[in-house]
């Protein structure tokens, strides 16, 4: 008698934007309380998002309880699943979780923490700060807005030039 392994879907998703990334979200969630902690009783999870107006998913597969997603789309919010499955593929999915929802970075405004100072001395070692990597899509977005505002630019200095030269000749 072979039966199939079929988790109960994971627990405690949550989803929260990522400060200053405007296209990523950090996920995490834990195992289903019904699951042994045991070494060699793993799961490995799939991950499913997709803006709320959307209706095409887009999966991932992890064997860790976090993930970060990192082509949200910028300003709009998410919805956010995961299902659970035996490590050695001994079974099937679980049902997916309940959904969060979650809408990446907005702000523009500095939070006050980056201008706290601290009164304490201590010995410890500051923690490194992890910088997200840049999307290369946003690289090039910004490069051609800096092009478009160099053109205009030059084409208004130019025209105010030119007013000039005409002004003074006549």
């Amino acid at each position: 008698l072979c039966l199939a392994v079929k988790p109960d879907p994971p627990e405690f998703l949550s989803a929260e934007p990522i400060p200053y990334a405007p296209r990523r979200l950090r996920v995490s969630w834990a195992y289903p309380s019904t699951w042994p902690q045991e070494p060699h009783f793993q799961l490995k999870f799939r991950l499913q998002y997709r803006p709320v107006f959307d209706m095409m998913w887009s999966t991932v597969e992890t064997a860790n309880l976090t993930d970060i997603i990192t082509d949200a789309l910028m300003g709009m919010e998410h919805i956010v699943q995961v299902s659970a499955r035996d490590f050695l593929d001994a079974g099937n999915w679980s049902e997916w979780s309940v959904e969060v929802r979650a809408t990446p970075w907005t702000s523009m405004e500095i939070p006050e923490s980056v201008f706290e100072v601290s009164n304490k001395t201590t010995t410890e070692e500051p923690e490194p700060q992890v910088k997200e990597p840049i999307d290369p899509m946003e690289k090039v977005a910004i490069t051609i807005a800096l092009g478009v505002f160099a053109f205009v630019v030059l084409v208004v200095f130019l025209a105010i030039g030119a007013l000039i030269c005409r002004n003074v000749l006549l």
